[in-house]
Protein backbone atom coordinates (compact mmCIF):
# COMPACT_ATOMS: atom_id res chain seq x y z
CA UNK A 1 0.00 0.00 0.00
CA UNK A 2 2.59 2.45 0.84
CA UNK A 3 4.71 1.91 -2.73
CA UNK A 4 0.62 2.51 -4.23
CA UNK A 5 1.00 5.51 -2.36
CA UNK A 6 4.09 6.79 -3.44
CA UNK A 7 3.62 5.97 -6.88
CA UNK A 8 0.33 7.84 -6.80
CA UNK A 9 1.97 10.71 -5.36
CA UNK A 10 4.84 10.61 -7.51
CA UNK A 11 3.98 13.47 -10.33
CA UNK A 12 3.54 13.18 -13.86
CA UNK A 13 6.89 13.54 -16.22
CA UNK A 14 6.56 16.98 -17.81
CA UNK A 15 6.49 16.37 -21.96
CA UNK A 16 9.20 17.77 -23.46
CA UNK A 17 8.94 19.11 -27.48
CA UNK A 18 12.58 18.56 -28.91
CA UNK A 19 13.32 21.06 -31.86
CA UNK A 20 9.90 22.18 -31.87
CA UNK A 21 10.87 25.36 -33.19
CA UNK A 22 11.51 23.72 -36.34
CA UNK A 23 8.28 21.46 -36.91
CA UNK A 24 5.89 21.85 -39.42
CA UNK A 25 2.20 21.32 -38.58
CA UNK A 26 0.68 20.26 -41.45
CA UNK A 27 -2.17 17.83 -42.63
CA UNK A 28 -2.89 14.64 -44.66
CA UNK A 29 -3.17 15.55 -48.08
CA UNK A 30 -6.58 15.19 -49.58
CA UNK A 31 -6.37 13.12 -52.14
CA UNK A 32 -9.04 13.61 -55.85
CA UNK A 33 -11.92 11.25 -55.16
CA UNK A 34 -12.01 8.38 -57.50
CA UNK A 35 -15.19 8.32 -59.44
CA UNK A 36 -17.58 6.21 -58.19
CA UNK A 37 -19.28 2.92 -60.21
CA UNK A 38 -22.94 3.34 -61.64
CA UNK A 39 -24.34 0.00 -60.52
CA UNK A 40 -28.13 0.69 -61.91
CA UNK A 41 -29.71 4.20 -62.69
CA UNK A 42 -28.92 6.55 -61.38
CA UNK A 43 -27.51 4.73 -58.06
CA UNK A 44 -23.31 4.06 -57.51
CA UNK A 45 -21.29 1.90 -55.50
CA UNK A 46 -21.10 2.19 -51.78
CA UNK A 47 -18.64 3.36 -50.15
CA UNK A 48 -18.12 1.99 -46.19
CA UNK A 49 -15.96 3.23 -43.78
CA UNK A 50 -13.77 0.21 -42.68
CA UNK A 51 -13.21 -0.42 -38.86
CA UNK A 52 -9.63 -0.97 -37.68
CA UNK A 53 -8.01 -1.01 -34.40
CA UNK A 54 -6.66 0.81 -32.16
CA UNK A 55 -3.00 1.90 -32.91
CA UNK A 56 -0.91 2.51 -35.39
CA UNK A 57 0.91 -0.49 -36.36
CA UNK A 58 -1.80 -2.49 -35.33
CA UNK A 59 -3.77 -0.74 -38.29
CA UNK A 60 -1.51 -0.97 -40.68
CA UNK A 61 -1.39 -4.76 -40.69
CA UNK A 62 -5.30 -4.56 -40.32
CA UNK A 63 -5.06 -2.33 -43.71
CA UNK A 64 -2.71 -5.44 -45.43
CA UNK A 65 -5.49 -8.17 -44.03
CA UNK A 66 -8.27 -6.29 -45.61
CA UNK A 67 -6.74 -4.48 -48.21
CA UNK A 68 -4.00 -7.26 -49.67
CA UNK A 69 -5.75 -7.81 -52.97
CA UNK A 70 -5.63 -4.43 -54.06
CA UNK A 71 -2.37 -3.68 -52.44
CA UNK A 72 -0.68 -6.21 -54.37
CA UNK A 73 -2.31 -5.09 -57.54
CA UNK A 74 -0.42 -1.81 -57.23
CA UNK A 75 2.67 -3.21 -55.66
CA UNK A 76 3.42 -5.77 -59.13
CA UNK A 77 4.17 -2.41 -60.90
CA UNK A 78 7.04 -1.99 -58.56
CA UNK A 79 8.10 -5.63 -58.74
CA UNK A 80 10.20 -4.86 -62.23
CA UNK A 81 11.81 -2.18 -60.37
CA UNK A 82 12.88 -4.90 -57.62
CA UNK A 83 13.49 -7.19 -59.82
CA UNK A 84 16.21 -5.66 -61.19
CA UNK A 85 17.86 -5.45 -57.52
CA UNK A 86 17.49 -8.72 -56.92
CA UNK A 87 18.54 -10.39 -59.92
CA UNK A 88 21.62 -8.11 -59.65
CA UNK A 89 21.72 -10.19 -56.01
CA UNK A 90 20.74 -13.38 -57.16
CA UNK A 91 22.58 -13.80 -60.80
CA UNK A 92 25.03 -11.12 -61.60
CA UNK A 93 27.21 -11.56 -58.34
CA UNK A 94 27.59 -15.01 -58.71
CA UNK A 95 28.96 -14.83 -62.54
CA UNK A 96 31.15 -11.73 -61.41
CA UNK A 97 32.73 -14.08 -58.61
CA UNK A 98 33.25 -16.63 -60.78
CA UNK A 99 34.78 -14.02 -63.22
CA UNK A 100 37.30 -12.27 -61.13
CA UNK A 101 38.09 -15.71 -59.25
CA UNK A 102 37.49 -18.74 -60.63
CA UNK A 103 40.26 -19.14 -62.84
CA UNK A 104 43.27 -17.91 -60.54
CA UNK A 105 43.39 -18.77 -57.44
CA UNK A 106 43.11 -22.31 -56.18
CA UNK A 107 43.85 -21.71 -52.60
CA UNK A 108 46.12 -25.01 -51.86
CA UNK A 109 49.15 -23.64 -50.20
CA UNK A 110 51.90 -25.56 -52.31
CA UNK A 111 49.45 -29.07 -51.49
CA UNK A 112 49.35 -31.62 -54.10
CA UNK A 113 51.45 -32.45 -57.23
CA UNK A 114 50.93 -30.67 -60.61
CA UNK A 115 48.51 -28.35 -59.07
CA UNK A 116 49.07 -24.43 -59.76
CA UNK A 117 52.89 -24.11 -59.30
CA UNK A 118 53.78 -22.51 -56.06
CA UNK A 119 50.08 -22.02 -54.45
CA UNK A 120 48.27 -19.07 -53.51
CA UNK A 121 48.80 -16.88 -51.09
CA UNK A 122 45.47 -17.19 -48.93
CA UNK A 123 45.48 -13.96 -47.65
CA UNK A 124 46.24 -11.96 -50.87
CA UNK A 125 43.07 -14.11 -52.17
CA UNK A 126 40.49 -13.19 -50.07
CA UNK A 127 41.86 -9.73 -49.58
CA UNK A 128 40.88 -10.13 -53.62
CA UNK A 129 38.24 -11.53 -53.20
CA UNK A 130 36.91 -8.17 -50.50
CA UNK A 131 37.73 -5.36 -53.11
CA UNK A 132 37.55 -7.11 -56.44
CA UNK A 133 34.71 -8.62 -56.20
CA UNK A 134 32.23 -7.16 -52.91
CA UNK A 135 33.04 -4.05 -53.53
CA UNK A 136 32.07 -4.00 -57.06
CA UNK A 137 29.40 -5.89 -56.02
CA UNK A 138 27.98 -3.27 -53.46
CA UNK A 139 27.81 -0.25 -55.99
CA UNK A 140 25.97 -2.80 -58.34
CA UNK A 141 23.58 -3.06 -55.68
CA UNK A 142 23.58 0.81 -55.13
CA UNK A 143 22.92 1.38 -58.48
CA UNK A 144 19.89 -1.08 -58.94
CA UNK A 145 18.26 0.56 -56.05
CA UNK A 146 18.63 4.01 -57.25
CA UNK A 147 16.41 2.57 -60.07
CA UNK A 148 13.94 1.18 -57.81
CA UNK A 149 13.34 4.44 -55.87
CA UNK A 150 10.92 6.56 -58.17
CA UNK A 151 8.77 3.53 -58.10
CA UNK A 152 8.72 3.51 -54.45
CA UNK A 153 6.93 6.39 -54.96
CA UNK A 154 3.96 4.85 -56.27
CA UNK A 155 4.19 1.70 -53.77
CA UNK A 156 3.74 4.70 -50.80
CA UNK A 157 1.04 6.83 -52.59
CA UNK A 158 -0.96 3.32 -52.75
CA UNK A 159 -0.16 2.80 -49.29
CA UNK A 160 -0.91 6.14 -47.60
CA UNK A 161 -4.51 6.31 -50.15
CA UNK A 162 -5.51 2.45 -48.57
CA UNK A 163 -4.17 3.53 -44.82
CA UNK A 164 -6.82 6.85 -44.64
CA UNK A 165 -9.29 4.78 -46.57
CA UNK A 166 -9.01 7.08 -49.88
CA UNK A 167 -11.63 4.90 -52.25
CA UNK A 168 -9.65 3.70 -55.23
CA UNK A 169 -9.93 0.31 -57.38
CA UNK A 170 -7.93 1.71 -60.36
CA UNK A 171 -4.68 0.47 -59.00
CA UNK A 172 -2.65 1.53 -62.46
CA UNK A 173 -3.76 4.62 -62.47
CA UNK A 174 -3.53 5.36 -58.84
CA UNK A 175 -0.03 3.99 -58.49
CA UNK A 176 1.33 6.59 -61.36
CA UNK A 177 -0.63 9.20 -59.92
CA UNK A 178 1.68 9.10 -56.76
CA UNK A 179 4.89 7.97 -59.19
CA UNK A 180 3.81 11.63 -61.53
CA UNK A 181 3.62 13.78 -58.18
CA UNK A 182 6.71 12.21 -55.92
CA UNK A 183 8.84 10.56 -58.26
CA UNK A 184 11.78 13.13 -58.23
CA UNK A 185 11.51 13.81 -54.64
CA UNK A 186 12.00 10.08 -53.52
CA UNK A 187 14.99 10.22 -56.35
CA UNK A 188 17.04 12.92 -54.90
CA UNK A 189 16.15 11.85 -50.85
CA UNK A 190 17.22 8.33 -51.71
CA UNK A 191 19.78 8.32 -53.49
CA UNK A 192 21.41 10.16 -50.67
CA UNK A 193 20.28 7.44 -48.68
CA UNK A 194 21.84 4.87 -50.80
CA UNK A 195 25.19 6.78 -51.22
CA UNK A 196 25.30 7.10 -47.39
CA UNK A 197 25.12 3.27 -47.12
CA UNK A 198 27.43 2.77 -49.97
CA UNK A 199 30.02 4.81 -47.82
CA UNK A 200 29.68 2.66 -44.89
CA UNK A 201 29.83 -0.70 -46.93
CA UNK A 202 32.98 0.41 -48.25
CA UNK A 203 34.66 1.79 -45.26
CA UNK A 204 33.93 -1.70 -43.64
CA UNK A 205 35.27 -4.03 -47.12
CA UNK A 206 38.10 -1.81 -46.97
CA UNK A 207 38.78 -2.44 -42.99
CA UNK A 208 39.17 -6.28 -43.96
CA UNK A 209 40.77 -6.18 -46.98
CA UNK A 210 43.41 -3.89 -45.25
CA UNK A 211 43.11 -7.10 -42.46
CA UNK A 212 44.05 -9.50 -45.12
CA UNK A 213 46.97 -7.94 -46.43
CA UNK A 214 48.17 -6.41 -42.93
CA UNK A 215 48.26 -2.98 -43.73
CA UNK A 216 44.98 -2.52 -41.46
CA UNK A 217 45.94 0.61 -38.52
CA UNK A 218 43.87 2.89 -36.69
CA UNK A 219 43.01 5.29 -39.66
CA UNK A 220 41.60 2.42 -41.21
CA UNK A 221 39.25 1.28 -38.39
CA UNK A 222 38.36 4.86 -37.21
CA UNK A 223 37.33 5.23 -40.84
CA UNK A 224 35.05 2.24 -40.26
CA UNK A 225 33.70 3.20 -36.49
CA UNK A 226 32.95 7.10 -37.54
CA UNK A 227 31.10 6.02 -40.64
CA UNK A 228 28.69 4.00 -38.88
CA UNK A 229 28.33 6.58 -36.16
CA UNK A 230 27.45 9.01 -38.24
CA UNK A 231 26.37 6.82 -41.32
CA UNK A 232 23.37 4.91 -39.12
CA UNK A 233 21.68 8.14 -37.97
CA UNK A 234 21.73 10.10 -40.82
CA UNK A 235 20.02 6.62 -43.01
CA UNK A 236 16.83 7.05 -41.07
CA UNK A 237 16.65 11.14 -41.91
CA UNK A 238 16.28 9.75 -46.13
CA UNK A 239 13.90 7.16 -44.60
CA UNK A 240 11.46 9.21 -42.71
CA UNK A 241 11.22 11.70 -45.44
CA UNK A 242 10.03 9.18 -47.71
CA UNK A 243 7.30 8.23 -45.59
CA UNK A 244 5.84 11.90 -45.31
CA UNK A 245 6.09 12.80 -48.53
CA UNK A 246 3.14 10.37 -49.73
CA UNK A 247 0.93 12.09 -46.65
CA UNK A 248 1.90 15.30 -45.99
CA UNK A 249 1.75 18.50 -48.35
CA UNK A 250 5.34 19.95 -47.46
CA UNK A 251 8.02 21.32 -49.54
CA UNK A 252 11.24 19.63 -49.64
CA UNK A 253 12.67 21.76 -46.95
CA UNK A 254 10.02 21.65 -44.16
CA UNK A 255 9.95 17.75 -44.70
CA UNK A 256 13.73 17.64 -44.16
CA UNK A 257 13.03 19.89 -40.50
CA UNK A 258 9.96 17.57 -40.17
CA UNK A 259 11.82 14.51 -40.41
CA UNK A 260 14.68 15.65 -37.86
CA UNK A 261 11.95 16.30 -34.94
CA UNK A 262 9.84 13.38 -35.79
CA UNK A 263 13.41 11.21 -35.17
CA UNK A 264 14.35 13.15 -32.21
CA UNK A 265 10.84 12.62 -30.36
CA UNK A 266 10.28 8.96 -31.21
CA UNK A 267 14.22 7.85 -31.09
CA UNK A 268 13.29 3.84 -30.36
CA UNK A 269 10.42 3.60 -33.09
CA UNK A 270 12.40 4.87 -35.61
CA UNK A 271 15.22 2.53 -34.31
CA UNK A 272 13.38 -0.63 -34.36
CA UNK A 273 11.58 0.18 -37.83
CA UNK A 274 14.59 1.14 -39.46
CA UNK A 275 16.22 -2.48 -38.28
CA UNK A 276 13.46 -4.31 -39.13
CA UNK A 277 13.31 -2.62 -42.62
CA UNK A 278 17.32 -3.53 -42.95
CA UNK A 279 16.83 -7.24 -41.78
CA UNK A 280 15.50 -8.88 -44.88
CA UNK A 281 18.76 -7.27 -46.92
CA UNK A 282 20.88 -9.03 -44.19
CA UNK A 283 19.03 -12.24 -44.64
CA UNK A 284 19.71 -12.21 -48.53
CA UNK A 285 22.86 -13.03 -47.50
CA UNK A 286 22.69 -16.24 -45.88
CA UNK A 287 22.43 -18.62 -48.98
CA UNK A 288 20.76 -18.71 -52.51
CA UNK A 289 17.85 -20.62 -51.29
CA UNK A 290 16.99 -18.09 -48.60
CA UNK A 291 17.60 -15.23 -50.79
CA UNK A 292 15.01 -16.32 -52.98
CA UNK A 293 12.72 -17.31 -50.28
CA UNK A 294 12.97 -13.96 -49.28
CA UNK A 295 12.42 -12.03 -52.22
CA UNK A 296 9.24 -13.55 -53.36
CA UNK A 297 8.11 -12.99 -49.94
CA UNK A 298 8.60 -9.53 -50.65
CA UNK A 299 7.39 -9.45 -53.76
CA UNK A 300 3.99 -10.81 -52.39
CA UNK A 301 3.50 -9.29 -49.05
CA UNK A 302 7.02 -7.83 -47.81
CA UNK A 303 6.89 -4.13 -49.41
CA UNK A 304 3.12 -3.74 -49.14
CA UNK A 305 3.83 -4.23 -45.12
CA UNK A 306 6.92 -2.05 -45.55
CA UNK A 307 5.06 0.32 -46.79
CA UNK A 308 2.07 0.44 -44.21
CA UNK A 309 4.46 0.39 -41.13
CA UNK A 310 6.44 3.69 -42.85
CA UNK A 311 2.90 4.99 -43.12
CA UNK A 312 1.81 4.26 -39.80
CA UNK A 313 5.16 5.40 -38.22
CA UNK A 314 4.47 8.84 -40.17
CA UNK A 315 0.79 9.13 -38.91
CA UNK A 316 2.09 8.12 -35.32
CA UNK A 317 4.98 10.94 -35.29
CA UNK A 318 2.81 14.04 -36.59
CA UNK A 319 0.23 13.23 -34.23
CA UNK A 320 2.48 13.00 -31.21
CA UNK A 321 5.19 16.43 -32.36
CA UNK A 322 1.00 17.83 -33.01
CA UNK A 323 0.12 17.49 -29.27
CA UNK A 324 3.15 18.25 -28.12
CA UNK A 325 3.37 21.28 -30.33
CA UNK A 326 -0.17 22.45 -28.54
CA UNK A 327 1.12 21.56 -25.49
CA UNK A 328 3.69 23.68 -25.58
CA UNK A 329 1.85 26.67 -27.27
CA UNK A 330 -0.36 26.66 -24.55
CA UNK A 331 1.95 26.19 -22.16
CA UNK A 332 3.71 29.32 -23.50
CA UNK A 333 0.56 31.17 -23.45
CA UNK A 334 -0.59 30.84 -19.74
CA UNK A 335 2.95 31.68 -19.03
CA UNK A 336 2.81 35.10 -20.98
CA UNK A 337 -0.74 35.82 -19.34
CA UNK A 338 0.69 35.16 -16.08
CA UNK A 339 3.47 37.79 -16.79
CA UNK A 340 1.02 40.49 -17.56
CA UNK A 341 -1.01 40.46 -14.55
CA UNK A 342 1.14 39.29 -12.35
CA UNK A 343 3.56 42.66 -12.45
CA UNK A 344 6.75 41.10 -13.32
CA UNK A 345 6.36 41.73 -16.80
CA UNK A 346 3.72 44.35 -16.61
CA UNK A 347 4.94 47.42 -18.75
CA UNK A 348 6.89 49.99 -15.73
CA UNK A 349 4.55 52.95 -17.00
CA UNK A 350 1.46 50.51 -16.07
CA UNK A 351 3.36 49.81 -12.65
CA UNK A 352 3.51 53.85 -11.45
CA UNK A 353 -0.20 54.31 -13.08
CA UNK A 354 -1.21 51.68 -10.99
CA UNK A 355 0.91 53.14 -7.64
CA UNK A 356 -0.41 56.57 -8.43
CA UNK A 357 -3.98 55.06 -8.33
CA UNK A 358 -3.89 53.65 -5.33
CA UNK A 359 -2.01 56.57 -3.57
CA UNK A 360 -4.65 58.85 -4.59
CA UNK A 361 -7.42 55.95 -3.52
CA UNK A 362 -5.85 56.36 -0.09
CA UNK A 363 -5.64 60.20 0.03
CA UNK A 364 -9.22 59.87 -0.51
CA UNK A 365 -10.57 57.08 1.87
CA UNK A 366 -8.37 59.47 4.70
CA UNK A 367 -10.38 62.56 3.69
CA UNK A 368 -13.40 61.40 3.95
CA UNK A 369 -12.61 59.75 7.54
CA UNK A 370 -11.75 63.06 8.50
CA UNK A 371 -14.80 64.77 7.00
CA UNK A 372 -16.85 62.10 9.11
CA UNK A 373 -15.02 62.54 11.95
CA UNK A 374 -15.87 66.33 11.82
CA UNK A 375 -19.33 65.77 11.25
CA UNK A 376 -20.26 63.34 13.88
CA UNK A 377 -23.88 62.71 14.39
CA UNK A 378 -26.04 64.27 17.40
CA UNK A 379 -27.24 62.05 19.90
CA UNK A 380 -30.97 61.41 19.94
CA UNK A 381 -33.19 62.53 22.35
CA UNK A 382 -36.71 61.09 23.48
CA UNK A 383 -38.63 64.48 23.79
CA UNK A 384 -40.91 62.28 26.32
CA UNK A 385 -38.25 62.28 28.77
CA UNK A 386 -37.64 65.87 28.32
CA UNK A 387 -41.54 67.00 29.35
CA UNK A 388 -41.05 64.45 32.14
CA UNK A 389 -37.72 66.11 33.83
CA UNK A 390 -40.11 69.63 33.27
Amino acid sequence: MANQNQAAAKPAREPHFLLGKYFVDADVVVEPEEPAKIVVAGMTEARIKKEYPEGYFKKAGAVVRSNFSLLLRGALWFAPAALVFMLVFLVAAPFFENYVMGSGYNFMQNVGIGLHPGGDNIALSVATLYWDVYQPFLMMLAGAGIIALPFIAGLFYCAKRAYYQDFYKRTTRTFFMGFAKYWWKYLLVGTVGILIALAMGTALIHQLTCEQLGTANAGTMAAVVLSFIFGAPLLTVPMVMMCLFATYGMSLKDTFKDAIVLIVNNPFTTVICGVLSAAPLLLLMINNIFAIIICVAMLLVGFIYWAQCWTAFADRGMTKCKALKAYTDKKKLLALRDRKGGGTGAPKNAVRNESAHEGQARQNGSGKKKNNAKQQPKPYVNPKKKKKKK
